[in-house]
């Protein structure tokens, strides 16, 4: 008999490592091993990414690198699941026969069950039901793998409908997890060792349990014993209220940081990409959590040649990111998602102008980022430790509340999940560097 081993690959955002560990953790259950090799195991999987055609480009480049097991052993199942699979659907076959499933966003976790089951019929299985897959985490919590920092969603699906977004068409409609699995989930993945939770969902604002809403939620995860660092990940800015500042500033276990996606600088193209605030507002919120939650770290996303967006357009961006000093900031390149509103706008920024513009703002954030390091020069930090250095194994790697990757030498024989004093000497545009404290 094929021994039962599996590799599978993570594209995408936190919610696709969820749901990754989620499968992970079923296929354990169920008997499976898994190998970090491809040429190691009996099933190859793909969890996929749609929010950009980059990412489904790079799935398509790695079904190419594992053709070649197919033709070694004809028996190695290979299934593609998540977000690209519930888009392409068919299409994915047709274009790749060597695939045996494609699983879609709900189906993804049905995977061991098809597989011990060995159905060879329906190879596409693509249901939206609006199934809540809470109870599943919840149960599957004491079995995962020990992790000092563990995403936790809190939703899935989304009702927002920013017109760029394919995410609402492929997770289908918000939906809440309760509250008392969330808090179960958490307890047992601190009895496991986690030190750090991150909160999870499209926009964990929208969270809605009874009478229990977003803030409500943090207040009573912040107060499960043993945790000492919460997160949570991303927020609307329309949904930004002054409940949720309360807890931010009052919780010591809630990290000062905040990751809220501004997209663009422009009303215009704000309006276009149907996100519902202007700027004077995100700037107005910003501008409201610094004052109450010092040394707090802003990060964001933008996203650059959105159809419509004219040179003044793009201008207004670099303003809205020098006014406001983010921290960091994910960048992006406009790329048009069938099936979305802005699908039927006319795509009419150059490729070129695009990657001109993408350019110079990647330079800006550049150097804000590096004089905001700067500024924690000679500061005390508190650094969780997460490990050490992927280039620099005599060093150790961990971060700031506020988010901050920090790399610093100590004389000492184990630091792994410790929360330390770090005071920072130098720094680069992405990494803090220093000497242990205490």
């Amino acid at each position: 008999m094929e021994a039962k081993r599996f590799y599978i690959r993570t594209f995408g955002c936190q919610m696709n490592e969820y749901d990754s560990r989620l499968l992970t953790d079923l296929l354990v259950s169920s008997g499976w091993t898994p190998v970090d090799k491809s040429e190691e195991a009996s099933l190859v999987l793909f969890n996929t990414c749609s929010v950009r055609q980059k990412a489904e480009t790079r799935v398509y480049g790695h079904l190419s690198g594992v053709a070649h097991l197919k033709r070694l052993n004809p028996e190695v199942r290979i299934a593609v699941v998540g977000c690209m699979a519930q888009r392409l659907g068919e299409e994915l076959i047709r274009r790749f026969p060597l695939v045996d499933l494609v699983l879609g966003t709900e189906e993804i976790f049905s995977l061991p069950e098809i597989i011990e089951s060995g159905d060879s019929g329906e190879r596409v299985k693509l249901r939206l039901s609006g199934r809540d897959f809470g109870d599943l985490a919840t149960k599957l919590a004491p079995l995962g793998a020990k992790a000092l920092a563990s995403f936790v969603a809190i939703t899935r699906g989304c009702d927002n409908f920013c017109s760029y977004c394919i995410v609402p068409y492929l997770r289908g409609p918000l939906r809440c997890r309760p509250h008392p699995q969330i808090l179960e989930e958490v307890e047992v993945l601190v009895t496991r060792g986690a030190k750090q939770i991150t909160l999870i969902g499209q926009n964990v604002n929208s969270y809605f349990d009874g009478e229990i809403d977003f803030p409500d939620l943090l207040e009573r995860v912040c107060s499960l014993p043993g945790l000492q660092r919460v997160r949570f990940t991303t927020s609307h800015p329309k949904d930004f209220g002054e409940k949720l500042l309360e807890k931010m500033a009052d919780l010591p276990q809630l990290c000062e940081h905040l990751h809220l996606p501004l997209q663009s600088g422009s009303n215009q193209i704000l309006g276009r990409m149907n996100r519902s605030y202007t700027v004077e507002e995100y700037v107005q919120k910003v501008e409201g959590a610094r004052e109450r939650i010092p040394g707090l770290g802003i990060t964001t996303d933008l996203i650059v040649g959105f159809p419509g967006e004219r040179e003044t357009d793009f201008e207004r961006t670099l303003e809205a990111v020098e006014k406001v000093g983010f921290d960091a900031s994910f960048t992006f390149r406009y790329s048009p998602r069938a099936g979305t509103m802005a699908a039927g706008f006319d795509d009419d920024v150059p490729e070129e102008v695009k990657i001109e513009r993408l350019n110079r703002l990647i330079a800006l954030q550049r150097k804000i980022s590096e004089m905001k390091n700067r500024e924690l020069t000679e500061t005390v930090q508190e650094v969780l430790v997460e490990g050490h250095s992927r280039r620099q194994q005599d060093r150790w790697r961990g971060k700031t509340r506020g988010g901050k990757t920090v790399l610093f030498s100590a004389d000492r024989e184990s630091l792994l999940g410790k929360l330390c004093r770090v005071r920072i000497t130098s720094c680069s545009s992405k990494t803090l560097f220093g000497e242990f404290v205490s």
